[in-house]
């Protein structure tokens, strides 16, 4: 696995993204970029610290813990490390393209809300949130009101790097907050949900630096 010294999975995956979209916009792809576009540089850094032996990295993996049993598509996982033997999850990443039309405060609750029931679940998988994309789209996407400094809103940009996001005491972002756990409790009837879900930023000064065309941050969420 991943030696002491070493700098951390999740972080490797931001560096190794931002590093991978700036090389490639220079060669002049900027206009096949997308959220399916990271899936080289991920499955490369996760190929690269776990076993494949031991592990098997899967991408859009069913979420283990969500069945509203119904039919149709079932919630699934950006991408997994999943230990061959025992069938867990050992990684789980979920991942955001800035600027494309899933990129909304909504759907990064909702990112953030499955990473939490799979730690809650499985205490030993390590969940971490990507978001990737153009450092205008970024800024723009972190503009948005859910993500206004000075709020309770679930995921810091810098230092301090750790957030308690509250779920249910929101002092200002409760109404949407409410609106978003009524239709997943609607469409998982069983769902419970957590008082608050705990975000830490990884070190961005190499993947988000302000002078990057390109930038990455990751989260780890429990």
């Amino acid at each position: 696995m991943i030696p002491r010294n070493y700098i951390s999975v999740q972080r490797r995956v931001a560096e190794a993204v931002s590093a991978r979209l700036h090389y490639d916009y220079l060669c002049f792809k900027g206009r096949m970029m997308d959220e399916a576009y990271l899936v080289q540089s991920v499955a490369d850094i996760l190929g690269a610290f776990f076993d494949q032996q031991t592990f098997e990295i899967r991408k859009n993996y069913v979420h283990p813990y969500l069945d509203g049993g119904g039919k149709g598509r079932k919630p699934e996982i950006d991408y997994a490390v999943i230990h061959r033997q025992s069938n867990t999850i050992q990684m789980a990443i979920e991942a955001k393209w800035a600027g494309s039309s899933h990129c909304t405060p909504e759907n990064i609750l909702w990112d953030l809300m499955r990473l939490k029931i799979l730690r809650d679940s499985n205490p030993s998988c390590i969940g971490a949130f990507l978001i990737a994309g153009h450092k205008n789209k970024m800024d723009k996407c972190f503009g948005a009101p859910f993500f206004a400094p000075g709020t309770q809103h679930p995921l810091q940009h810098g230092n301090p790097r750790k957030k308690i996001f509250s779920l249910i005491a929101n002092r200002d972002h409760q109404p949407f907050i409410t609106a978003q756990t009524n239709i997943w409790i609607h469409k998982y009837p069983s769902l419970v949900i957590a008082p608050s879900l705990t975000t830490v930023l990884e070190d961005p000064t190499k993947s988000a630096n302000e002078i990057n065309r390109f930038t990455a941050k990751t989260w780890i969420v429990y």
